[in-house]
């Protein structure tokens, strides 16, 4: 416990304390690192693409647009029954009935 005590209560001597070559080492690591992933970056950007002026355009399909043999978006299949008039009514509609 006393050895705690002296080791807060001791000045630093900055003579004594200096940087290692273990950071330097880390440093120059990091900064290596930072620079192949920078330029590994670079390179796939410049394999992108980009059409500017269809950007915003839908992908073209080979096959014509077909709503009937589409699917719905939540999966099911598109109801086949008579009672497709009674879809825009809404539940409160078809209590009333």
């Amino acid at each position: 416990m006393t050895a705690m005590i002296s080791l807060q209560t001791a000045e630093i001597d900055p003579n004594v304390v200096k940087p290692g070559w273990v950071a330097l080492l880390i440093v120059l690591a990091l900064g290596a690192a930072t620079f192949l992933l920078w330029r590994s970056m670079a390179k796939q950007l410049k394999r992108i693409d980009v059409d500017p002026d269809g950007a915003d355009d839908p992908a073209p399909s080979a096959d014509p647009a077909n709503p009937a043999g589409s699917p719905s978006p939540d999966g099911a299949a598109a109801p086949t029954t008579s009672d497709s008039k009674d879809l825009t009514k809404t539940p409160s509609d078809h209590s009333q009935q």
